[in-house]
């Protein structure tokens, strides 16, 4: 090592500053008991006294070359040479990210991406040998120790919440299966397994939290397929068990490391003000403004594709049903140049009534420090970035089909607020046009943040409601859903209770679990369940998030149908009891032991699968009677009701109840005594109730019997 530092001295390629030498530098390194790796965290904090020095020193010039700069961290062991990241780059990115179903492309475009994520077995081969020692993925029973058996979806719904916190930008997320194969630097999306898929192996406590490989092992990162690993020693008491504001050092943990995987590099300095810094913080809840502006920067806002009047992200009617307003958070442009036009914003809105309507947007982000990471918390110094001024704003609001402006502004120097006012204005549709007409200095970072605001009348805003992302559980086991982590109000003042919470778990419209920020429930049939989150905030104003929640595991049974019987040539209408329904979509998906029954009709489904109507057993006058056995098959699976229905011979005078030989007014008596009633007696039709088609029937045969 000496003789390296000697010949870089001697090529004036390193020097020292305030007279600490790099042997002093290495020394301070040292003791600060680790070095923490591009995509890796630090498990123990640096010594405090330590930092203020490491952030100081400026040891090496700003513009050695890559080839050098890899010849430093390989021989001192800072970061691994394939995970070096230049000091020139803006939101310390690397430069292939994400892009569309799982592709990859340049960075700095804003293009959104839809991500699949998926869980290994344990067992299966975990690791990056270029990274970390590799062996057989334990985080499951690790989450399963740390929150209780049966708990397994808890833990994994956090890790969902840690990814849902990059909702903000425009990455979006579907969990699917995982085949096991072993952790690789893949990035060819496969059917079978996870985009991004995360594990676990025991480091110990004196190693990294976790690491994260990046998008692409041709970026400048070297390492990638986007995968994660989390060092499952730190399921204590102090790190991923900690219930703290909602175990907040895990989500941290894993909203940082899944910026790895979105190609986000660390990022100084250490002074608990950003995400990606190289431990992890819990003074601050997941992304921060250099994240945001990052993650729009290579994948837009959340509304992301909005860049024309055709594509205006729409906010609906606000007037009907209820009068409200909008504010939007955190929104962003890429710069007057961005790719693809991502340097406008378009909205749309209606209002049915003539209103007072104003319309601001304000500048958003402070000002903070930005730099590159050498190794821990030492770099070669930062800029300062002033994110209220990135941009320069202007708003428009148009007609609806944003050809002629209605009202401008656009004066206001760069960092101000830009506002309009239409008094009265005319029921109808409108759009909403931002723009940033520059310049962007790159010292600030291109992206212009900024707060949308659509005031109605003075009517508060709604919040928004973030119920997670897409997610897979088995059936039969508890699945989690948090809607207290992600979700905000908007509106200045307003907050949240536990009372703001409702939830529509199966999918049916219904609103059955109130006043729950964190229900748990057990989904008995496969299938796809629209889970939908109701948030509420003090000032009564409601929003709603949808996620797909994809049920597997499940077994088929039938238990009854009712009317348990039918005679010959009749048609009954059946109700089929059982489980693992949800899926079946035609009759022929049900069939009737024998022969002489033919199934038809359209099942239907109740929400959870328990139960099919809109079928109707046709039998022929000629079906041999007896028990019949009832089967239901389709791609979940197929079960048999033994001796669930039976066929009837058919009585030659059937309304003939006293059985006296003819339909009379004794008949009638009785079967008015048993209206409303399911005795079989008086149910002709076999419905399973008496009522007013039983009694058409025994009209129909009034008389003597034939």
């Amino acid at each position: 090592m000496e003789k390296n530092v000697e010949l870089l001295n001697r090529k004036n390629r390193l020097h020292t500053i305030l007279g600490v030498s790099v042997g002093a530098l290495l020394a301070l390194v040292g003791a600060t008991g680790g070095i923490a790796k591009a995509g890796s965290e630090a498990a123990v904090a640096m010594d405090e006294s330590v930092k203020p020095r490491l952030m100081e020193l400026m040891c090496y010039p700003q513009h050695m070359t890559d080839r050098e700069w890899e010849h430093v961290l390989d021989t001192w062991g800072g970061l691994p040479p394939t995970q070096f990241a230049p000091t020139d780059q803006r939101y310390i990115v690397d430069t292939i990210v994400w892009t569309g179903d799982g592709g990859q492309g340049p960075s700095g475009r804003a293009q959104p991406t839809r991500l699949t994520y998926s869980f290994p077995d344990d067992g299966t081969t975990w690791g990056l040998s270029a990274v970390s020692s590799t062996g057989p993925n334990i985080l499951n029973s690790s989450m399963t120790t740390a929150y209780g058996a049966g708990n397994l979806d808890f833990g994994r719904e956090l890790i969902r919440q840690g990814l849902a916190a990059w909702r903000v930008t425009g990455v979006l997320h579907d969990e699917v299966a995982d085949d096991n194969s072993p952790m690789d630097q893949s990035v060819t999306r496969v059917p079978t397994r996870g985009d991004i898929r995360i594990g676990g192996l025991a480091f110990g406590t004196g190693s990294f939290i976790a690491y994260n490989a990046f998008p692409s092992p041709s970026g400048g990162a070297g390492i990638g397929g986007g995968d994660m690993t989390i060092n499952t020693s730190f399921f204590n008491a102090s790190g991923f068990n900690s219930a703290v504001n909602n175990y907040r050092f895990f989500r941290n943990t894993i909203a940082h490391e899944h910026g790895h995987g979105l190609g986000y590099f660390h990022v100084l300095p250490c002074n608990g003000t950003k995400l990606m810094e190289p431990s992890i913080d819990t003074g601050f809840d997941v992304l921060q403004v250099d994240e945001i502006r990052g993650g729009i920067r290579n994948y837009g806002d959340r509304f992301v594709g909005n860049h024309s009047a055709s594509d205006a992200h729409d906010f609906g009617t606000l007037d009907t049903p209820v009068l409200r307003s909008v504010i939007e958070r955190n929104l962003g442009t890429n710069g007057a140049s961005g790719f693809g036009n991502t340097s406008t914003d378009w909205f749309r809105f209606t209002i049915d009534q003539a209103r007072d309507v104003v319309v601001t947007i304000n500048p958003t982000g402070g000002t903070y420090q930005n730099g590159s990471q050498f190794f821990g918390c030492f770099n070669f110094g930062s800029s300062t970035v002033n994110a209220d001024i990135a941009g320069n704003l202007n708003l428009e609001v148009r007609d609806s089909t944003g050809g002629s402006i209605l009202a401008a502004s656009g004066g206001a120097p760069a960092g101000n607020p830009e506002s309009v006012t239409l008094t009265g204005l005319a029921p109808g549709e409108y759009t909403v046009r931002v723009n940033d007409g520059g310049p962007n200095a790159s010292g600030n970072q291109i992206v212009q943040l900024y707060n949308l605001t659509v005031r109605v009348d003075n009517a508060p805003a709604t919040p928004t409601a973030i119920a997670g992302i897409n997610k897979r559980v088995e059936a039969n086991t508890s699945a989690f859903f948090i809607g207290n982590i992600n979700s905000r109000t908007n509106e200045p003042g307003a907050g949240f209770s536990t009372a703001s919470y409702d939830w529509d778990l199966t999918g049916d419209g219904v609103f059955e679990t109130t006043g729950q920020p964190q229900p748990v429930f057990m989904y008995p049939s496969n299938g796809v369940y629209d889970v939908t989150l109701r948030v509420t905030d003090s000032n009564g104003m409601s929003s709603t998030d949808t996620i797909a929640v994809t049920v597997t595991g499940a077994s088929t049974a039938v238990d009854a149908v009712m009317p348990m019987m039918g005679d010959q040539g009749a048609s009954v209408p059946v109700t089929i009891s059982g489980v693992n329904f949800k899926n079946v979509a035609d009759a022929s998906e049900v069939s009737v032991s024998g022969s002489g029954v033919t199934v038809v009709g359209a099942p239907i489904s109740d929400a959870l699968g328990l139960e099919l109507t809109g079928l109707t057993f046709e039998i022929d006058p000629g079906a041999a009677p007896g028990p019949r056995d009832v089967t239901v098959t389709n791609a979940d699976g197929s079960a048999t009701g033994v001796g669930v229905f039976i066929v009837e011979e058919a009585a030659s005078c059937p309304a003939d109840l006293d059985g006296d030989g003819s339909v009379g007014s004794s008949d009638l008596g009785i079967l008015l005594g048993l209206w409303g009633t399911s005795n079989p007696v008086a149910d002709l039709d076999e419905s399973g109730s008496v009522g007013s088609a039983d009694l058409a029937i025994l009209l129909g045969n009034w008389g003597p019997c034939p």
